[in-house]
């Protein structure tokens, strides 16, 4: 008997919190990607799957629970991004100006950080760091092995 490896990656897909009416939670689905299909999207993108649907007999919570439970998943076939609620082409040109206007105060980071929770005083490590990460960065690629977001 051998042992198979492929590329596998197990990502939760969420209802779009704009689409779900007010005091309810999204819902969410496991999904399994397999081999090209890795690495397809990346987390916050609104995709559309399409794939098999499974349920898997789960012994450790029939045991707990005294009944039959089954354990649900995708399994994708095809993953193709949908586009976001912001595009770029939505840009008027007042806010392009404005953009620009604002990117050479010197002092435009600063106030980044300050606009987060601006009721909520002091904890600027907390702020900076959210704001760093709403912002990214460029991906960097270490000769097509892998990649850092």
């Amino acid at each position: 008997q051998q042992t198979l490896y492929q590329n596998y990656q197990r990502i939760t897909m969420q209802e779009s919190p704009g689409s779900v009416p007010a005091g309810r939670i999204p819902r969410q689905k496991d999904i399994i990607l397999l081999n090209d299909l890795i690495d397809s999207c990346r987390p916050g993108e609104e995709i559309e799957v399409t794939g098999v649907f499974e349920s898997n007999y789960d012994a450790t919570l029939n045991s707990q629970q005294g009944f039959p439970v089954f354990h649900t998943v995708i399994k994708a076939n095809f993953v193709k991004k949908s586009k976001g609620t912001f595009d770029q082409n939505n840009l008027s040109d007042e806010d392009i100006k404005t953009i620009h206007k604002m990117s050479k105060n010197p002092n435009i980071a600063r106030m980044v950080f300050n606009s987060i929770a601006p009721a909520i005083c002091g904890h600027e490590n907390i702020k900076k760091a959210i704001a760093l990460s709403l912002f990214g960065g460029v991906e960097k690629c270490f000769k097509d092995k892998h990649r850092i977001r």
